[in-house]
């Protein structure tokens, strides 16, 4: 296991450019999803459950894509960063669910989710904090 000391922290425009990246991706996959539930149901998608769909399917393609992809989603390997865990550089599957889960939260809390990471030298966010996980610049 490397340690993680050696690597510097992505920065707020790193992270929101490799964000807006996979959120096009997400995007174009719950359109996809909506076209193909709505063609083979012949049936309006407007249902609560279709929201737990698209959540499912966004902490799926960021959870598929770190650990398929060593911690990058196809954004972060644009933008050149890559998720860490405290401890170690491989994240475990269930810190990657609760790290999802927790950004998407405070994220909709007005944004309280990059507060922290104003006043930090360690450019954590909140989610990052509690799931004791981190970005780092590769």
């Amino acid at each position: 296991m490397n340690s993680t000391l050696n690597y510097k922290p992505a920065g707020f425009f790193r992270r929101m450019v490799a964000l807006f990246y996979d959120l096009i991706l997400i995007i174009a996959l719950c359109v996809g999803l909506t076209l193909l539930i709505t063609y083979a149901f012949n049936t309006e998608v407007e249902s609560p459950l279709m929201y737990l769909v698209f959540l499912a399917l966004g902490v799926g393609f960021y959870c598929y894509f770190w650990k398929k992809n060593k911690g990058q989603t196809l954004g972060m390997q644009v933008w050149k960063v890559r998720l860490a865990q405290e401890d170690s550089l491989d994240v475990s599957f269930g810190r990657m669910v609760y790290r999802c889960l927790l950004g998407l939260i405070f994220t909709l809390l007005f944004g309280l989710n990059y507060l922290p990471m104003l006043f930090r030298k360690d450019k954590k966010t909140l989610n990052d904090i509690l799931s004791k996980t981190f970005l780092v610049k590769v």
